[in-house]
């Protein structure tokens, strides 16, 4: 299980470099790593960032960098189950969080998204038609690393 964890965390942090709404949508493949190259490096840009930001933006961001936490922790054979459920549990919530403002409609999404929940084809539609590879990657990561963090993993 210990595997799995380190791989989903590694997934969570390669997501960030890939398309997170397919290019047909956007006309260019959006990457959170483009979000974060913009960025100054100095802390009172990322204060700024941070305070003008949605909570889910700020939310993803936060499950990747507990994602890259749980990697170093491992790297120096300390895993932590609690670092674990803390990435996967956020994802696996904002997910959940987006998926319950997309049927409010209250979501603040960068593209519009109207779709009938009790229409399992328009679910389908939309989940092949928007999210891009990143997002995938990061949900499946996210849910994985979750599931490895109340399971469990021996230490070596």
């Amino acid at each position: 299980m210990r595997a799995i964890a380190i791989l989903s965390a590694a997934a969570m942090i390669v997501s960030l470099f890939l398309p997170w709404i397919r290019p047909e949508i956007t006309g260019t493949g959006l990457t959170p790593w483009e979000l974060i190259r913009a960025l100054d490096p100095d802390v009172q840009a990322m204060r700024d960032f941070v305070g003008r930001s949605p909570v889910e933006l700020v939310a993803l961001f936060a499950s990747i960098a507990l994602a890259a936490l749980f990697l170093a922790l491992v790297l120096f054979n300390i895993p932590s189950r609690l670092i674990a459920l803390l990435a996967g549990g956020l994802g696996v919530g904002l997910i959940g969080y987006t998926a319950w403002q997309i049927r409010n409609g209250a979501a603040r999404l960068p593209v519009r998204v109207e779709v009938d929940f009790s229409d399992g084809g328009q679910i389908a539609d939309l989940l092949t038609r928007i999210p891009g590879t990143g997002a995938w990657i990061w949900a499946g990561g996210s849910l994985v690393l979750l599931m490895a963090g109340l399971i469990g993993f021996a230490r070596r």
